[in-house]
Formats: C-alpha cells, structure tokens, sequence
C-alpha cells in the first residue's frame, strides 16, 4: 500500500513501482485535502515500511467505475520520487527485488 498524508489521508494498493515512481488507486473522499507533506510505502508482509519518501505528483485523474450501482469514486495518483537517501535507497531496491513482479 501507499499512503499520502496530510490533514486527510489517502491511502491505496499500489498499482505500479519503480525506482522512479508509482502510482496507486484510491477512494475519492470528496474532501478538499490540501497539498500531502509525506510519501509512506507499507507491505504487509516481512513488515516493510518506507517513509518520508521525497515525491512529486505527476497525475491524478478519476478511475471509472465498472459498477454503476457504486456510488464510490476511485482515482488514481501518479507519483515521481525525488532525491532518495542512501538508506531509502537500499530500502527501496530490496521491495522492488523482493515485493514485485517484473513486466517485460
């Protein structure tokens, strides 16, 4: 999961990683959230967990629903990180080559 915290949360499976970025899918709360202040990837399993991660939102756009009896909104937010610590850095290797799948 990923999670994008300010005031108001918001928190999603993520969709796509790299060592670049990654985008993830999230329930529109409707609320007016202001700008997020931090990045957090959590895997659940092994326990995870990377914070503080530096990020700059490349899109963010309305998923649509597949079910039309739901009134939830999805959307989905692409993120490109910034400047990683050495220590976030090896973090962020050890999820890709453990927590992943690799598309050709």
């Amino acid at each position: 999961f990923a999670a994008l915290v300010n005031h108001h949360s918001k928190l999603g499976q993520i969709k796509d990683i790299s060592q670049i970025g990654l985008s993830f899918r999230y329930i529109d709360s409707g609320d007016p959230s202001g700008e997020p202040t931090e990045l957090k990837i959590i895997v659940g399993e092994r326990g995870v967990y990377l914070d503080h991660l530096p990020f700059k939102k490349v899109n963010d756009f309305e998923i649509k629903n597949e079910y039309t009896f739901s009134a939830l909104k999805m959307r989905q937010i692409g993120l490109q990180f910034g400047k990683l610590t050495p220590h976030q850095r090896i973090r962020m290797e050890r999820l890709l080559q453990h927590h992943t799948i690799r598309e050709e």
